[in-house]
């Protein structure tokens, strides 16, 4: 089994991270009424089932830990770049809502022209792999969760097996800059890990 390259500290950090922004998103998605829940069994946080931020945030970390264990992380990435890709992301997530209604072709390709700009941008060949992989698996999951009776995607949203086509390049995106975010931390921590500290400083030359 490989080692765990991501510190507790980052697995909260991005668990938080993944979790709050799946509110806002799911939020919008529910007031504008692009999605409809069906379930009560779970307490609900904001608009959403206590499990759906819990399940993003346990994403966001494994696809922060995958982009660890591919080739060559950067060390280059920055903070800005880090805030940019989020703020993005949940950007496209709040106009998915916004476009409910609207036809789905050009709904579509706004947002993966808004996907592709991201990985332009901010990714990489590992970071595409992220992202395809949360592009599988995650309208995979909703699919499922859909055919369950969990929750619904409405008329006009729909149109993938039950599920917005939208969350293809919604979640590409969202593991382009997931990926981003782990490469951030590790660049982080390396850089703490290489700076002298002040005890292994040369002592100062006493004047005679």
């Amino acid at each position: 089994m490989p080692d765990v390259k991501l510190r507790l500290q980052d697995v909260v950090l991005l668990f938080v991270l993944g979790g709050s922004a799946a509110l806002i998103g799911d939020h919008s998605h529910v007031v504008t009424a692009t999605t409809e829940y069906y379930t009560d069994a779970v307490p609900f946080l904001w608009s959403s089932p206590l499990w759906f931020p819990l399940l993003v945030g346990g994403a966001t970390v494994s696809l922060a830990e995958l982009r660890l264990h591919l080739p060559a992380p950067r060390a280059t990435v920055t903070v800005r770049q880090g805030v940019a890709g989020v703020a993005v992301v949940v950007g496209m997530y709040v106009t998915t809502a916004l476009t409910h209604g609207a036809p789905v072709v050009p709904a579509t390709a706004l947002i993966c022209v808004a996907a592709v700009v991201i990985w332009c941008v901010l990714g990489d060949g590992p970071g595409a792999v992220c992202g395809a992989g949360a592009a599988i698996i995650g309208p995979v999951v909703e699919i499922g969760l859909v055919q369950v009776g969990v929750f619904a995607y409405t008329d006009g949203s729909d149109g993938l097996f039950g599920v917005g086509p939208f969350l293809v390049p919604l979640y590409f995106a969202f593991g382009v800059v997931v990926a981003l975010l782990g490469e951030l931390l590790a660049a982080r921590r390396a850089a703490v890990r290489s700076a002298p500290s002040p005890a292994s400083a040369d002592p100062p030359t006493a004047r005679r």
